[in-house]
């Protein structure tokens, strides 16, 4: 893939997912890996990977964190809890990921997503009903 081509699927990912996240309150790391494997940007799970961990070490989503905050909506104290243990086991995973064949983290983040895509389509649901 030339630089040009990769550059600007770069910027639609970000894009794409940066107002995902915002509008969702996800950080979007597997929208990321998503994008990046359907584009050809990374071939492998691994690349892809280690490319979305290093797009959200810095803080992408700071304007949004800022305006749920405004509006009361960010409990800082889990979200310091959980950043903490994220740090530790976000290091865990990826010492794991490199020792396992690369099928078991894709099937694992095809179970992710499956499993979320109920959730969500049967709260969905639950607020349709509710509307009536």
């Amino acid at each position: 893939m030339n630089l040009v081509l990769k550059s600007i699927l770069s910027v639609l990912i970000g894009t794409i997912v940066g107002f995902l996240g915002g509008f969702q309150g996800i950080a979007g790391g597997f929208y990321i890996t998503m994008f990046l494997l359907f584009t050809g940007i990374a071939n492998t799970q691994r690349l892809a990977a280690g490319t979305t961990l290093l797009a959200v070490v810095f803080p992408l989503s700071i304007g949004a964190v800022y305006e749920y905050w405004k509006s009361g909506d960010v409990d800082v104290y889990a979200a310091l809890i959980i950043t903490f243990f994220y740090m530790i086991f976000s290091w865990v995973g990826a010492k794991a990921n490199v020792l396992v064949d690369e099928k078991y983290p894709v099937l694992s983040l095809a179970i992710l997503m499956m499993i979320t895509s109920f959730y969500f389509f049967s709260k969905y649901i639950g607020l349709l009903q509710a509307k009536k």
